[in-house]
């Protein structure tokens, strides 16, 4: 049996949320700021392994909660595409990423 391959696509806001939050943690410490780097690529390694174990949060778009930090990871599988939409702290106001879809 073949296994399906997927690949990451990185919208535009979704890297500057990335880019935000890693700049607040390096602020404060440049260690920090690198485990919040690993562990968004081990979440997206995840991701890409098993795309539709992950819960629906909104119509087709997906939700991977980070572990370790607290993060949420909206995407969309288009074919063998995983889209991110965003990378968001789970503070925020999640109405805002609705905006995106």
């Amino acid at each position: 049996m073949k296994v399906k391959k997927f690949s990451i696509e990185i919208s535009d806001e979704a890297e500057i949320d990335f880019d935000k939050s890693y700049e607040y943690y390096f602020e404060d410490s440049p260690k920090v700021a690198d485990a919040f780097f690993r562990r968004i690529n081990v979440s997206f390694e995840n991701i890409k392994q098993n795309p539709f174990t992950f819960p629906v949060a909104y119509k087709n778009v997906r939700k991977y909660v980070m572990k370790k930090f607290p993060f949420v990871i909206y995407y969309q599988i288009v074919n063998s595409i995983i889209k991110v939409i965003a990378i968001f702290h789970t503070s925020r106001n999640p109405e805002i990423w609705n905006e995106r879809i």
